[in-house]
């Protein structure tokens, strides 16, 4: 199998139709179903006549997953700093990002702009990423919950 070339109009596209195919329920659990992926072939092939099968279209699924997990990260770290919804990044000063980016030096490349596709991406995603801003461990009880535990 060939790799496929991605460019950043195939790109779009490619958001374009997950996007359709998570809103229209193809997407049950972390990724396309075959219904989903199967439409995701045709509606491609329609648009630009680059036949591109499941496998290739699962890597770059899994890429474009890994990038906004990423992002996330910044942008779930990034509490009390204001964003550019037109740019789709923070908005915080050189010392807060040269203080960032010691720590997370892949997000320099957000730093003036997000994610391309990153609305299309709020969909393909929602639910789907995790970034270790939120975690439980079964059996164990929240803050609230002890206190409460202590005053019985």
């Amino acid at each position: 199998m060939e790799k496929a070339n991605w460019n950043a109009e195939y790109t779009r596209i490619l958001c374009e139709i997950c996007k359709e195919e998570t809103e229209a329920n193809n997407r049950p659990l972390g990724c396309l179903d075959r219904k989903g992926y199967k439409n995701l072939e045709e509606k491609f092939f329609k648009q630009y006549g680059q036949k591109l099968v499941k496998k290739q279209l699962k890597n770059k699924w899994d890429l474009l997953k890994k990038e906004y997990t990423e992002f996330m990260v910044l942008k779930n770290g990034a509490s009390g700093l204001g964003w550019n919804d037109a740019m789709s990044t923070i908005v915080a000063d050189d010392d807060w990002w040269n203080n960032h980016l010691q720590k997370y030096p892949k997000h320099a490349k957000w730093k003036t702009r997000g994610p391309a596709n990153l609305k299309e991406m709020d969909v393909m995603f929602d639910k789907t990423h995790v970034t270790g801003a939120t975690a439980s461990i079964p059996g164990e009880l929240s803050g609230s919950d002890e206190d409460e535990d202590e005053d019985v």
